[in-house]
């Protein structure tokens, strides 16, 4: 393993070193890489999680990199470069599977469509075998049994990259994604212990419809699945992302979408975050934001102080009487991007209504109550797990 990463280290430093050489080595884009490569000291066992970013970015995002990617003579300089030396050993599940593959970045443009067809037909009715101490169950979501899945993903969900912040989703929050209209009751289910019932896994699936260069179709999306550590060494987490599909395509979804926040294959699409800190103190104490040079605590605070007030005259919270209007802003939106959601206005109306703790929607009207344009977040929370006094992170995310 060492020797693969070293050589890998070695192709991204080479790589560093031919884009700082060109013109527009001093952009922001090549400030972001620079910082990156700080990356490559990195301890080995942390190593191959930041190669796998480091060269997505480089190859395919942000937009800001992608000049490079198009110079055919740098795409060029990139393909001789790997050929060298491996980009990364295969993943063992996702290396067999019908995604993306970082090979495929050597192949120019491929063909838009499904990577693999596939019937209900090709899919067992029945779910696959786990180890004989375990089994199968159904997780319904508006029951109590829902608690169990609940805790599950609040003590063993998506962490960083040095468990210092978790994803902690309210029930309720839970609750609210998963009966979102169409919703199907099979698509949450968890492995239990058979001896004690212990809950050990839990997943849940979301149906959605998609445009995708112009093509719509019906997919899941499979966003929240959390297995206890104690059992992930058992690759249970190929088995449940199985079952999820199995289940998806009997219900003729054969799509598929997840996000990661680790590159174990190329990417389809690729999301930024860009983070306001309204308590700065207490980001500042997180180490999640730094003062800049030249600047002070205390103007950095004044900076990012929300006003009291709304700034846009008409703007108020969404009611229910502003369903279709904001129904055809957002479904007029989302035609400008090749790949969106596509959403029935009963969906719009469950996925933007304000609900306290979970959705805030606004929305700019005028004078005659016409809406012009609307903003929505939802709240979500980080659960602190290495600071002696700060335990929580209150999150307000912008979705639309």
């Amino acid at each position: 393993m060492e020797d693969r990463l070293g050589k890998e280290k070695a192709l991204l430093r080479a790589l560093y070193d031919e884009i700082l050489k060109s013109e527009e080595s001093k952009d922001e884009g090549m400030k972001q890489l620079v910082e990156d490569s700080k990356l490559l000291s990195a301890p080995d066992e942390i190593a191959e999680a930041n190669i796998r970013v480091m060269f997505t970015k480089y190859l395919s995002h942000p937009p800001s990199l992608q000049k490079y990617v198009k110079d055919p003579k740098m795409k060029a300089k990139v393909i001789e470069k790997r050929k060298e030396a491996p980009l990364l050993s295969a993943h063992k599940f996702w290396s067999k599977q019908p995604v993306m593959q970082f090979d495929n970045l050597d192949k120019g443009d491929l063909p838009i469509g499904p990577i693999k067809e596939v019937t209900s037909k090709d899919f067992p009715p029945g779910p696959y075998p786990l180890p004989e101490d375990l089994e199968w169950c159904s997780i319904d979501v508006n029951t109590e049994k829902f608690v169990e899945a609940y805790e599950l993903m609040r003590d063993f969900f998506i962490e960083d990259y040095d468990s210092g912040f978790r994803m902690n989703y309210s029930i309720d929050y839970l609750r609210w994604e998963f009966n979102i209209p169409g919703y199907y009751p099979e698509y949450s289910f968890g492995i239990r212990v058979k001896a004690t019932k212990e809950l050990i896994a839990f997943a849940g699936g979301i149906p959605a419809v998609a445009s995708v260069c112009g093509s719509v179709f019906e997919l899941a999306v499979g966003n929240y699945t959390a297995i206890k550590k104690a059992h992930r060494s058992r690759r249970l987490t190929p088995l449940v992302i199985m079952e999820i599909l199995r289940r998806m395509h009997l219900r003729g979804a054969h799509q598929f979408f997840m996000s990661t926040n680790r590159v174990i294959y190329l990417p389809f699409s690729e999301m930024w975050f860009y983070r306001r800190a309204l308590d700065y103190r207490k980001m500042l104490d997180l180490e999640l934001v730094s003062v800049p040079e030249g600047s002070s605590v205390d103007k950095e605070e004044e900076l990012h102080k929300i006003t009291e007030s709304a700034l846009i005259p008409g703007m108020r919270l969404m009611a229910k009487e502003d369903v279709p209007q904001v129904h055809a802003l957002l479904t007029e939106y989302l035609k400008k991007f090749t790949i969106h959601a596509v959403h029935t206005e009963e969906q719009t109306a469950h996925l933007l209504l304000p609900r306290e703790e979970i959705v805030y929607t606004y929305v700019v009207a005028d004078a005659n109550n016409k809406i012009t344009d609307f903003v929505s977040f939802t709240v979500v929370y980080y659960s602190v797990l290495k600071h002696p006094t700060i335990k929580q992170i209150k999150v307000a995310l912008r979705s639309s």
